[in-house]
């Protein structure tokens, strides 16, 4: 009977050990899915206070990741840049408002275009730019230095955590494609537990 025990207690000890990182990868995973709903939350929220539009293409094409505002951006950088929007709507003036992976390293952003022809595939509208299936959550959580914008609000914190946005594009699944309407955005996002995860405006 001892043996019996000690061979069931084995079991559930196993069973254990197996699913509990598979149940703290979902809980992350579902953490970066409300992460992803609240960028495009905030976009809408963006748009209601600027005729509409999007932040611009043309102001800069990514955003490193920080945790504190940079004062001076609501001073000096233009109000439809991308770092704007993630100084303004993401993480704010209060200290409670953090927008950061569950690993707690702040979250960068990527944006990208889907508007010129040659930027989507012409039959499947898939779009070329910003893509997560080929991307490893390793490669997404690294980031890449050179993709740092020029503009030097955008360029402050650490890249990496890249949470990817498409203009021009509406979410197929796990995939963004091209989409005429200007104010059409994906925000895309490869899961630690696999899969892509897509949410659109």
């Amino acid at each position: 009977e001892v043996v019996l025990v000690l061979a069931v207690a084995a079991m559930i000890f196993l069973m254990v050990f197996i699913a509990l990182p598979a149940m703290q990868i979902m809980q992350r995973d579902t953490a970066r899915a409300n992460d992803v709903n609240r960028i495009t939350t905030q976009l809408n929220s963006y748009q209601s206070n600027n005729n509409q539009k999007i932040p611009s293409m043309d102001k800069d094409a990514y955003v490193s990741g920080h945790a504190d505002v940079d004062k001076d951006v609501f001073k000096s950088a233009e109000r439809t840049s991308w770092a704007y929007f993630y100084d303004a709507y993401l993480i704010g003036t209060d200290t409670k408002q953090k927008f950061a992976d569950p690993d707690q390293e702040p979250y960068s952003l990527e944006i990208s275009s889907c508007k010129a022809a040659d930027s989507y595939d012409p039959e499947s509208k898939e779009c070329k730019n910003g893509q997560r299936t080929h991307y490893t959550f390793t490669q997404q959580s690294e980031g890449t230095e050179d993709n740092t914008s020029n503009d030097r609000y955008a360029s402050k914190g650490t890249p990496g955590h890249t949470i990817s946005i498409v203009v021009n594009s509406s979410c197929d699944g796990e995939t963004a494609v091209h989409s005429t309407g200007g104010n059409k955005v994906s925000v895309l996002y490869k899961r630690e537990g696999g899969g892509v995860i897509c949410r659109s405006i």
